[in-house]
């Protein structure tokens, strides 16, 4: 073939790639508008400004801006082709800028090697259908397909002749294609939800509308049914899912062998839109075990790079198990405890913080004046070992002289209502939210300190959704305040030679992002040593998501694996900072005889153990 019909061919492929990006530009538009989201110059940037973060926050995340920032730069050099082709070193600066992105794509290629071998496990472990597998497997390899075709036009970039641009250019057709058609929802999702957050579950209603009578109480509905019932968002969510494989990854029920794959829930739903249209029943395709074993951790959530957002299905999910009464018999007696006794543990609320009073800790009649209420938890009142943990806070506090400034409920404390929320009972939730709304109204609370990450979250994120009044307390976790008495000098603490790791409870590290005060204190006491997952990339005890209080199928427990993780880094101390975290963890150390080889302290703990008398800094 001639220059000439070289020269043409590459005019006739320049012109139908073209065409396929402002295909890809509309297509993107498209989802934009009829996802109702706003499109602004502010958002972009923020948008961008998370992608290029992604790059820290995790190693998926990196995969996946290799994959955007590869298809972002193939496309721009396929734009610049007509006007710098004839100059050779236009093409070596161009491959040398693409380098980066070339070794992104190919670590994200094996990535999708590894991630294609655990699904076809995962299939076989779940028995999941042959059309499903099929469907699965070959969205799988798509994806891979767009991750070697857009490598390659990166890779050709470097050949500066027309015959190889002209070869890039025909790979790029089918490439572009392709992201047309399986790439752009996704990105779209992400953009839509990647300022969500992990708590900002929706609330189906307000019961305060329901008290006050702006809603029909009979119009209410707690869970979702039909996938139409299912908000925009959740649709729009389960249809972006391209199998990236990050949320089974991360997902403590997969590694356990729970009945559950995050990636498998949302394909199902998807393919059942595609098959039988938003009227169709969800529970045809997804089971009641798959919908228990999750722990609601957030780690699918959180990883999956596109913004799927599982854990607002699972929870939707959940709540019509909850509404139509199919729950056995350990979930029920958790619903009957905080019906009849306002409490998860099923003990009489009258006199669940006398053991405290003992300690010189005043209830908020007895000090109206008090500054920081002490939220002590169901764990914190009635669990014999959670109140070793609050009692070496009040000696901390004694210490810095703070106790007068700290008062409890007493009587009148009840649960938060979170084990309700999490096992999908959104009603019985909201009743304990909204006394417990008007209790901290009634006493004028200006702060709450909690030893439980989630109390700490609902308290924080869920209440306010209830009523804004809960936006002016402050929602403090013990870690955060211990940190800030050390670092006010109301507390001096010792250092020593003991090797720590800390387990992070996923609602305060995932949920909310708290993950340097219990480093700051560790650091002043002892040596850290981080476990690999560790973080915001936590892995879960097993408690969360009302877990703790039924049982769940599984080849092993999640506690058990955790355990493991935190051993691996031979540490001495388990540093927790959850009542709950540190019951799973402390039973599995039982379970599996190692007791002797490794402590499991809360953090208060810790810090009474370090703690340097006043006399004794004087005297230094």
């Amino acid at each position: 073939m001639d220059q000439i019909a070289l020269i043409r061919l590459l005019y006739s492929l320049y012109t139908v790639d073209l065409a396929l990006i402002i295909a890809l530009i509309v297509r993107l538009y498209y989802e934009v508008r009829i996802s109702k989201m706003r499109l602004s110059i502010d958002r972009l940037i923020n948008f961008v400004k998370y992608e290029i973060n992604g790059i820290r926050r995790s190693y998926v995340d990196a995969l996946h801006f290799s994959i955007l920032g590869g298809v972002s730069l193939s496309m721009l050099y396929t734009l610049l082709y007509p006007w710098i082709y004839r100059y050779v070193i236009a093409h070596y600066v161009m491959f040398a800028i693409a380098v980066p992105f070339i070794a992104g794509l190919l670590a994200a290629f094996a990535w999708r090697v590894q991630v294609f071998i655990r699904a076809i496990n995962v299939h076989n472990f779940l028995g999941v259908s042959q059309d499903f597998r099929g469907k699965s497997l070959t969205l799988q390899g798509i994806l891979m397909a767009i991750i070697l075709l857009t490598t390659s036009t990166l890779v050709l970039t470097i050949l500066p002749s027309l015959f190889y641009i002209d070869v890039k250019l025909a790979i790029t057709i089918a490439d572009y294609l392709l992201i047309v058609l399986f790439y752009a929802r996704p990105e779209v999702n992400l953009f839509m939800d990647f300022d969500r957050g992990l708590p900002n579950i929706r609330m189906p209603f307000n019961i305060k509308d329901v008290i006050n009578g702006k809603v029909d109480a009979s119009q209410v509905k707690m869970g979702v049914e039909k996938l139409s019932e299912f908000e925009d968002y959740e649709i729009h969510s389960f249809s972006s899912c391209v199998e990236i494989g990050a949320c089974e990854e991360a997902c403590p029920a997969v590694a356990a062998g729970r009945p559950l794959s995050p990636r498998v829930l949302v394909r199902k739903l998807a393919l059942l839109r595609n098959s039988a249209g938003l009227e169709a029943d969800a529970f045809k395709v997804i089971n009641e075990d798959e919908l228990w074993a999750c722990t609601t951790c957030g780690a699918c959530t959180y990883s999956c790079p596109v913004g799927v957002r599982h854990i607002d299905i699972i929870m939707d999910l959940r709540r019509k198990l909850v509404e139509l009464g199919k729950l056995d018999q350990k979930k029920s007696n958790l619903l009957l405890n905080l019906s009849q006794y306002n409490n998860s543990m099923g003990m009489p609320n009258y006199g669940r913080h006398d053991w405290l009073k003992e300690l010189g800790v005043k209830t908020v009649q007895e000090n109206p004046s008090f500054e920081y209420l002490l939220w002590v938890g169901c764990m914190g009142s009635f669990d014999n070992r959670a109140r070793e943990i609050i009692t070496s806070l009040i000696e901390i506090l004694k210490v810095a002289g703070l106790l007068d400034k700290i008062a409890i409920l007493g009587d009148e404390e009840t649960c938060c209502g979170d084990p309700a929320r999490r096992l999908g009972e959104e009603g019985r939730f909201q009743e304990l939210a909204l006394n417990n709304i008007e209790l901290f109204k009634k006493y004028g609370v200006k702060n709450i300190i909690t030893i439980c990450p989630h109390g700490y979250n609902v308290f924080k994120n869920d209440y306010p959704k209830i009523d804004p009044w809960m936006g002016n307390v402050k929602v403090i976790h013990h870690s955060e305040f211990l940190e800030q008495l050390i670092n006010d000098g109301k507390i001096n603490v010792g250092r020593n030679n003991t090797v720590f790791t800390i387990h992070d409870p996923c609602y305060l590290a995932r949920y909310n992002n708290i993950t340097k005060p219990q480093r700051v204190i560790v650091n002043k006491i002892g040596n850290l040593k981080e476990a690999k997952k560790h973080g915001a990339q936590t892995f879960c005890c097993g408690a969360g998501g009302a877990n703790y209080w039924y049982d769940v199928p599984e080849k092993k427990r999640i506690s058990h694996i955790r355990l493991e993780q935190l051993m691996e880094t031979n540490a001495q101390t388990i540093v927790t900072l959850c009542p709950f975290c540190n019951a799973m963890l402390t039973d599995a150390a039982r379970v599996k005889g190692v007791e002797d080889r490794v402590r499991i302290l809360d953090i208060s703990e810790i810090v009474k153990a370090s703690l340097i008398k006043p006399e004794e800094v004087k005297a230094s």
